[in-house]
């Protein structure tokens, strides 16, 4: 569990950089975060931040002046170089100071414990309730040609017979000759029909998929999605932003909506959902890692902190 504490402090540290709420923590220095506590100090803290501080530095709280802060920087190098990714040490004083710090609303670490908690009954019901959906559309293509071959035969069919009429019997007995020369002169007719219907189905088709026999090469995003367009195509009059075109991207990227139904790791722990936190605040999430199509920013794997504030919270 101390290792998720100290996972969602680093996830915390990592969306608070992204949007630039703590400048003074981009290249943190023991002495800036000495002076972070200071100004965390001059406000008015409750029993837990104040026994963080007590633990932090193995002493009472009345004793912790801020002159005597002023002066201390070696206590404060562990905190800057696990932010820096340089150690990562478990000594939950240190972590609590990094909390409190940062203002991490899940401190101290019994409060985060309970939460995580919940987060994993969530998760566990979620996973449980997974239903895999699969559909077949009937092939168009398969259907048109059964109906095509049918009507051929027919007209192979109605030829045989009348030629096996003209060789054998000339004359069919109980039809008169009127009759047979009148079926005769309707052939040339039912293949032209025949020929006809074809030529109208192939002709609907063209123009239903001349699009797509266009040249795309490129491909936009649009919205949710990638769509494939030609290079050279523009929507709206105005020219879109236009990539390399990239099947796989096409068909699986997706921008989606999660929820607190959604499964965000498989059976192993790994995330299946990806997130980018913009300017505003808001968060994107995505089913695949990669880039944010408009702003070519990475996009980060979720994690159970993030989940926590921005979809267990906002749902409640």
């Amino acid at each position: 569990m101390i290792e998720s504490y100290k996972k969602a402090l680093k996830d915390y540290y990592e969306t608070q950089k992204e949007g630039d709420q703590i400048s003074s923590l981009l290249n943190p220095t023991p002495a800036g975060l000495r002076e972070l506590l200071i100004s965390m100090m001059e406000r008015t803290l409750d029993d837990c931040d104040k026994k963080i501080i007590e633990n932090f530095f193995d002493t009472s709280f009345t004793e912790v002046t801020l002159n005597k802060l002023r002066v201390e920087t070696d206590k404060f190098k562990a905190l800057a170089n696990f932010l820096k990714e340089k150690s990562g040490g478990s000594d939950l004083r240190r972590l609590e100071m990094v909390a409190l710090i940062l203002d991490f609303k899940q401190r101290p670490y019994r409060k985060f414990e309970k939460h995580y908690s919940k987060i994993s009954e969530v998760e566990d019901i979620v996973d449980k309730e997974e239903v895999i959906f699969d559909s077949k559309e009937p092939s168009v293509e398969s259907s048109n040609n059964e109906v095509e071959k049918n009507e051929i035969e027919y007209v192979n069919n109605e030829s045989i017979e009348v030629i096996e009429t003209e060789v054998n019997t000339p004359k069919v007995i109980g039809i008169s000759e009127e009759v047979s020369i009148q079926k005769q002169k309707n052939i040339p007719l039912q293949k032209i029909g025949i020929i006809g219907i074809i030529v109208v189905i192939i002709g609907i088709s063209v123009f239903l998929n001349i699009k797509n026999w266009t040249t795309k090469e490129c491909m936009v995003w649009n919205g949710d999605k990638y769509e494939a367009v030609d290079c050279s195509e523009t929507i709206n009059s105005f020219a879109e932003a236009t990539l390399p075109k990239d099947d796989k991207l096409i068909e699986e990227f997706r921008k989606m909506k999660v929820d607190t139904k959604t499964s965000f790791f498989d059976k192993k722990g790994n995330p299946k959902i990806w997130y980018i936190k913009n300017p505003n605040g808001t968060l994107e999430f995505f089913n695949k890692p990669g880039l944010q199509p408009e702003t070519g920013k990475t996009l980060r794997p979720i994690s159970r902190y993030i989940i926590q504030e921005y979809v267990l919270n906002e749902n409640k």
